[in-house]
Formats: structure tokens, sequence, C-alpha cells
């Protein structure tokens, strides 16, 4: 491994360390997985097109980075409606991710402010901002076919009482992507997370859930492409058991610098007597 990729490596894991210090009192979560291989030599980036940086709208982690100079907004607006008993619907907007390029290309930092969410579970309805993020994400290489990386995120219990986790959570993730053909593409994340919800008596627990997700990509002209996502999530919730989450959707870019997205979702895991299914849409800057 030569000099310059331990110092990539050392810097994304000084950037994950400053995040989890601030919450110094929580558990570090274990550490992600990362191979080094090196690039196949002669070979292109695959990570230059919006469509393949922008990370939204699903569960699996993207593996690309926003490239030196540049900054990536994206923004996102899901309507959840809950069935069976105590069933409702939520919103939750803008949903915001700011993804900052720095002098390493294949490394770059990212925030989450916070998102403004609505509950008609209970009576009366409830209205709160969620909790806020940090994390980074390296691109360790790629091949002929092949894409593979890595990301953290530290997430702090900044919002409303109604809807923050109530304690700092961790998550690591090793992404990856695999070219099938110039129309079919395969990405996935295995999700290492520290997560934090409240229990049977109201105060914050924290859980560990594996969450492994798989995306089918169809490519299409304009440039844009269908999706379709399954993900497990080991445990959904403090005292929960697990559930999968299946979704679709299509994404379209507007030029170089504008990309769209819409999406609908459901778990069929019956949960605490409910079920969920969702729709949401997107908008993404990259300059």
């Amino acid at each position: 491994m030569t000099a310059g990729r331990l110092f990539r490596l050392a810097a994304f894991a000084a950037a994950f360390a400053l995040c989890g210090a601030v919450a110094a009192a929580q558990t570090p979560p274990p550490a992600a997985i990362q191979p080094s291989p090196s690039p196949t030599p002669g070979l292109s980036d695959p990570c230059g097109s919006i469509l393949s940086i922008v990370n939204r709208p699903t569960v699996t982690t993207g593996t690309c980075t926003v490239r030196t100079g540049n900054f990536d907004l994206e923004n996102g607006y899901t309507n959840t409606t809950i069935t069976g008993l105590g069933g409702g619907s939520g919103a939750n907007y803008p949903q915001s991710l700011i993804r900052i390029g720095t002098a390493d290309p294949h490394f770059d930092l990212e925030f989450g402010p916070p998102s403004l969410q609505t509950s008609t579970a209970g009576v009366p309805r409830v209205t709160g901002s969620s909790d806020v993020n940090m994390g980074a994400k390296y691109e360790l290489g790629y091949s002929t076919r092949w894409l593979y990386g890595v990301n953290g995120v530290v997430t702090f219990p900044t919002g409303a009482q109604a809807f923050t986790a109530g304690g700092t959570q961790y998550t690591g993730n090793l992404n990856w992507g695999y070219t099938v053909n110039s129309i079919i593409g395969l990405d996935g994340s295995l999700s290492f997370n520290s997560f934090s919800g409240c229990g049977t008596a109201h105060d914050a627990q924290s859980y560990f859930a594996f969450v492994p997700s798989l995306e089918v990509t169809a490519s299409l002209p304009g440039p844009a492409e269908f999706f379709g996502e399954y993900a497990y999530f080991s445990q959904a919730g403090v005292g929960l058991g697990s559930k999968s989450l299946i979704d679709f959707g299509y994404v379209r870019d507007l030029g170089a610098h504008v990309q769209l997205d819409v999406e609908w979702g459901f778990s069929p895991t019956l949960l605490a007597g409910q079920k969920q299914h969702y729709i949401g849409a997107g908008a993404s800057l990259m300059l």
C-alpha cells in the first residue's frame, strides 16, 4: 500500500473519530472492513456523473464521492403511512445532505442538518425537528467491473423529543458496485449500526443492527435509471425483531448539475401489529 493511500485511509479514520469525540460518552462502533485494492492501470474512474455520485433515495449508500472543488446538496420528501394497531402517517422533509469534496477526489465530508417531521400516529398531530449527523466517505478503488469504498456516520440526539433517537448513533458501511453489462448494474452496502431508541420505560437504549442491502439498476437514455432494492434490518428497534424493506424508483439527470428522483417502498414485515409503506421524491444539485 502506498504512503498516499495510507494517508487517505488515516484521514478517513480521523474524520470519523472526530465525530465520535463529540459524543465521547458513547461506545464507538466496530471498525468497518476496509479492503485496499488498486485500480487497474489505464482504467478511468467510474465516479464522474451526478447519477453516479448522488446517494438518495435508496437505503444502499453509493460508493462514489464528490470530486475535488465540488459540493453536492441532496433534498427530498417522504410520506409514510402506517397501517394496523395505532396507525397513522408522517412526513419528513427536506432530508438535506450536504457533501463537500476535498483535496483527495476519492474522499468527501458530509453533513445532514435537521429535517422537519410530522406524525399523526397520536392525537394531537406532532411536529418537530430530526437529529443531525456528520460523516465521511472514501472510495477505496475500482476495476473493470467492480467499485468499492467505505463511509461512516455519527448522528447526534439534537431533535425534538418526539423524533430524536435519544442517544448518539454510529454507522459504518462497506459499499460496493458491480457492472453486469451496459444496462444492468448491482450495488450494495453492508451496514453496521449502533442505533438508539426508546424502550418500554421511555428512556433511550442502544441496540445493534446489521443492515445489508442490494440494489438492481437498469440504465435508460437521459441519462436515467430504474432501480429496485431490498434491505434487511436485523433489529428494527428496541425490543423489536427484524424487518425487510423493499423499494422501487426512477432517477433522472437534468444536465450535469441537477437530478430528480421518485420512489415507492413498503415493509412486508408485521411489527407490533403494524406495517408501513411510503412514497417520496427528491431533487439534488451538484456544483
